[in-house]
């Protein structure tokens, strides 16, 4: 008989409350006609809905006081439960996986895991072996074929980069089990509970392990009986055995990823080679995956958040992007779910990467939770299909301009977030404009690195929702000498203005400066209080000298002839350069078919005055994208 490592199981450490003398360890007579050949039968095939052990499971739980006397009296009351094999076979597996107390439980749970991991030869074999062979044993005492299979388990605590060997002493025991008409894989330690992340132990009931499909067991379990590769490889059950050296390689597939059909598109193998980067493609087959998320933890279990970044490029394909700090190794795990209502992420599967090089500053990932996609639902919201891509933009230079089209008016707003550190006041680097048919989107980013900008849409309700997001690659260039964008009201957005010049928040004092706007609905525009002209093309434009630094310069306007003004834009006067020279180069690119507006300098008492006559016919309503 197979024996236990110097290690406890992988995946569980439990044991039987039976003494391992009364472990029956001879293995029950198999005919010599049940060959050990491939089932024909799935087994969604054989068991389609569970429910139908519904009476079995409720017989088994029933179990009186007396069937813990012994193997056949459990054997006697279990048998009952069912006329058919499969349902004998169920009532075997349920009550082991519920009704075996746990002597080491309280050991694993209370101690640290090195400690845990220290193990007497005793106490060893009363792990899944002890569950295996009491199984075994029901089964040879109501005349089931049945066989004890012991082999290598990836399970709690398994390193990829570790191969398991044929010198290695086995870690893990599981069953045959031969019922209609063909073998059938059950594994009771996994179907009583598992050892999570911290190492302890949880009694938790899993179906997976019950009649368990042999191409789906191999990912984590590799017979190997008796030191004999060939009889051993028989009993994977499978049409083309593997290798040990295959078993290895091939990446540890958790429940989860068979339940929800997920197919590993890209990368199969446990250990990924990174040069700068990789990325990892899964997708959900049979079942739809609602989130998706990814985690990096180095050898010393400390998670890098920031470093990873999922993407939904196609319906239900998923990539995962990965840009390790350091050279190393690290774990990548990815994690998902399929119901919306479920806060929790399951693991899905589970990488090494050995990162060999990388780039020459990682930049981290903006925060964001999960994936990294527009809202499903957001041409409801009024924009034109294909507004959401692409997904990551490249502006050349690190200067931004996107156009989104737009199928109706509506109010909106944003959020720009940067990942490394805390630009101060980011949100005046962006400039976000309605005309009507389209916003009109422009950024600077005044440092290297990765940007997240979020377009939030006001719904009937009043409240405003996240409907699209975009990440900007700036790794490569930032905006030269990036100065804000003038300070934008809500009056703004209202009236389909779009800004053409000036363009920077900070004017220089006492110098010329063209201002052009456009907009569809103002009737009558005033900068500082003094009118202005719509010129050709629907283009307000006037060119006015600013004032001493401190002040400030605002545009306003109205679309009701006797209504108040509002403002529209406002610029800060501070100090500049040569006011000669920048006022050459305005008029010179003025090109005004009107001579310019004559501003004298102000002096301190007009300023004042100019001041009354803005507060009493300009007011300023409520910013929604401010600067």
């Amino acid at each position: 008989m197979g024996r236990c490592s110097s290690k406890p199981c992988c995946e569980i450490s439990d044991v039987t409350t039976f003494p391992e003398s009364r472990l029956i360890s001879v293995q029950p007579v198999i005919d010599e006609d049940l060959t050990t050949v491939p089932p024909t039968l799935r087994r969604d095939e054989i068991i389609s809905d569970l429910s139908k052990f519904r009476k079995v499971d409720n017989y088994a739980a029933k179990a009186p006081k007396s069937t813990d006397l012994s193997v056949h009296n459990l054997a006697k009351y279990l048998t009952k439960a069912s006329k058919t094999n499969l349902g004998r076979v169920r009532a075997f597996y349920y009550w082991i996986c519920h009704h075996v107390e746990l002597d080491v439980r309280s050991f694993l749970n209370n101690y640290k895991k090195p400690v845990a991991a220290e193990f007497t030869m005793h106490t060893k074999v009363a792990l899944s072996y002890g569950y295996a062979e009491l199984f075994a044993e029901l089964c040879r005492l109501t005349d089931i074929p049945v066989r004890t299979l012991y082999g290598y388990l990836k399970g709690y605590g398994y390193n990829p980069s570790k191969p398991f060997k044929y010198t290695q002493q086995t870690n893990h025991a599981w069953n045959a089990v031969h019922v209609v008409g063909q073998w059938c894989l059950i594994d009771c330690t996994l179907g009583a509970g598992f050892v999570n992340d911290e190492g302890h132990y949880n009694r938790e009931f899993e179906n997976f392990y019950f009649l368990t499909d042999p191409n789906q067991l191999i990912s984590t379990h590799f017979p190997y009986m008796d030191k004999n590769k060939r009889e051993s490889k028989a009993w994977q059950l499978l049409q083309k055995p593997l290798t040990l050296q295959t078993f290895n390689k091939n990446v540890k597939r958790t429940i989860k990823s068979f339940q929800w059909g997920v197919d590993l598109v890209s990368h199969k193998e446990a250990v990924i080679s990174v040069t700068m980067s990789a990325t990892v493609f899964i997708k959900g087959t049979s079942r739809m995956l609602s989130n998706v998320s990814a985690r990096l933890t180095d050898t010393g279990g400390n998670v890098h958040k920031q470093y990873t970044l999922v993407q939904n490029p196609d319906h239900n394909l998923f990539s995962i992007r990965v840009r390790p700090p350091s050279t190393g190794k690290f774990r990548l795990t990815i994690l998902g779910r399929v119901d919306k209502n479920d806060a929790t992420l399951y693991a899905v599967v589970s990488y090494i990467l050995r990162c060999r090089q990388t780039e020459r500053k990682v930049y981290l990932y903006p925060k964001h939770s999960g994936v990294w996609r527009s809202r499903s639902d957001y041409k409801d919201f009024g924009f034109h299909a294909g507004v959401d891509s692409p997904l990551i933009m490249t502006p050349k230079d690190g200067d931004l301009e996107l156009t989104l089209n737009k199928t109706k008016d509506f109010t909106v707003t944003f959020r720009v977030a940067y990942s490394e550190s805390t630009i101060k006041n980011l949100e005046n680097y962006f400039l976000v404009e309605n005309n009507g048919s389209a916003l009109l989107i422009r950024g600077r980013f005044p440092e290297k690195g990765f940007y997240k900008l979020q377009i939030f849409c006001k719904t009937d309700s009043g409240n405003f929702e996240p409907v699209l997001l975009y990440l900007i690659d700036c790794t490569r260039h930032a905006t030269e000498n990036a100065s804000p964008f003038p300070a934008m009201y809500s009056s703004a957005t209202e009236y389909h203005c779009q800004l053409l010049e000036p363009l920077m928040r900070e004017l220089p004092e006492e110098s010329w400066v063209i201002i052009r706007f456009r907009s569809r609905d103002i009737i009558k525009a005033v900068v500082n209080g003094r009118k202005i002209e719509k010129g050709n093309g629907g283009v307000w434009r006037a060119a006015v000298r600013t004032s001493t630094a401190g002040g400030s310069l605002r545009i306003a306007g109205t679309k009701d002839p006797k209504g108040r003004y509002w403002v529209l834009y406002e610029f800060t006067i501070v100090k500049g350069p040569n006011s000669m020279e920048l006022e050459d180069v305005l008029t010179a690119r003025s090109n005004m078919s009107q001579p310019p507006v004559t501003q004298r300098s102000e002096n301190q008492s007009t300023q004042k005055t100019h001041r009354g006559i803005l507060k009493r016919s300009i007011k300023e309503k409520t910013v929604i994208i401010s600067k």
